[in-house]
């Protein structure tokens, strides 16, 4: 499965992650998260292994910039609250990822710094959500960071920090800048989630995100994939 984008004069192609791109995708995830927030080469392969279709590179000139990170699971948002080293097999999903299941989880999403105003993060958050409608999956979720909140800590409690706002030039915003490209994603918060991945800056606590299918039985399966064109 390949997608291609035009965007802001990049030509962007979206596939599928092999194997050989492991060394490529270790370099973006390092440029992104730091040695230490990096997925392993043994996770990777992983992976890719068991779920090749939900793990996809984002390419310019030949050259990945970005990758997403999937599996599929059951989940029902109002029951379940896991960490992320649970829903995910601690990054490997071999034992988490089940085909059957009514969800396709994100378990990780990295794109290269120099590379992330120009939206590859959405590019790539897009083809999931196509990937989910050509498998007729009821929703997609993920567990963001909420990335600044170590700033505020001291004045506000979490549940606050995620819904306070802030005024700019273009409207009304979240405070936090990565609940801000969630939701212009098209994900909505359903809860906070303590001890959900260790990160300093978030203090350990993410956010459960939720998209649901709107195509979402045989019917509009149809519909969707005829205007996606998947």
């Amino acid at each position: 499965m390949e997608f291609k984008f035009k965007k802001k004069k990049e030509k962007i192609k979206i596939r599928q992650a092999k194997f050989e791109d492991i060394p490529q995708i270790i370099f973006v995830e390092k440029e992104a998260w730091g040695e230490k927030g990096a997925a392993t080469k043994e996770m990777l392969e992983s992976r890719i292994k068991t779920f090749q279709e939900g793990n996809l590179v984002a390419e310019s000139d030949k050259k990945i910039i970005g990758v997403v990170f999937t599996e599929i699971v059951n989940y029902d948002p109002e029951k379940n609250s896991y960490s992320w080293y649970e829903i995910t097999d601690s990054g490997f999903i071999k034992n988490s990822h089940n085909p059957d299941g009514n969800t396709i989880y994100g378990v990780g999403l990295s794109v290269l710094p120099s590379y992330q105003k120009l939206g590859i993060g959405s590019i790539l958050l897009e083809t999931i959500a196509k990937i989910a409608i050509k498998n007729n999956i009821k929703q997609a979720m993920l567990g963001g960071r909420i990335a600044e909140y170590y700033k505020y800590a001291d004045k506000m409690s979490p549940e606050e920090y995620i819904r306070q706002s802030v005024k700019t030039e273009k409207g009304v915003k979240p405070l936090d800048p990565e609940i801000y490209f969630y939701q212009r994603a098209g994900l909505r918060i359903v809860k906070l989630i303590p001890n959900y991945f260790k990160d300093s800056e978030s203090l350990d606590y993410g956010v459960l995100l939720l998209w649901n299918n709107p195509f979402y039985n045989k019917w509009y399966r149809w519909i969707g994939a005829k205007i996606f064109k998947i």
